[in-house]
């Protein structure tokens, strides 16, 4: 087999390999999340936390009844409590000006205007506005606007 044959063929694998093996990574960080003691996540989404504008450290996101909490193998577990939630939009352009074609961006602005930058899959961003925009409501029919 020739020179020019092996390189595309290593070239490749090396294309494929890194998204199963972090989709692999995401799956098994998910099982753990949800064998651990008391009430299971209401909400728990394959994402990646945006570091910058084409730097992003893949996880999970989950939506518990109080906090929203991102979790990550290469990075300390990021806990936002609901009640500091100031806004929350979604989009397919980040804060930074780049534009995602199959992905969406999820921010959401807490109570210090700092944005947390979350991208997922299209189905698990609306899954969120749903249930953020459930939460809103009851938050609206107690304590007046979020």
């Amino acid at each position: 087999m020739s020179t020019y044959l092996w390189g595309t063929a290593l070239l490749a694998l090396l294309a494929i390999v890194p998204p199963i093996l972090i989709r692999f990574g995401r799956g098994r960080l998910a099982q753990s999340i949800l064998a651990r003691p008391g009430a299971p996540p209401a909400l728990l989404t394959p994402a990646d936390r945006c570091a910058g504008r084409f730097r992003r450290v893949p996880g999970v996101l989950g939506l518990t009844r109080d906090a929203i909490a991102f979790e990550s193998r290469l990075e300390s577990p990021a806990v936002l409590p609901l009640a500091r939630v100031k806004r929350v939009l979604t989009a397919n352009r980040m804060a930074s000006g780049r534009r995602l074609w199959r992905a969406e961006i999820l921010t959401i602005v807490d109570a210090d205007d700092h944005a947390h930058e979350y991208l997922m899959p299209r189905a698990s961003a609306y899954q969120w506005r749903q249930h953020l925009g459930a939460w809103a409501a009851r938050q609206k029919g107690r304590a007046g606007p979020f």
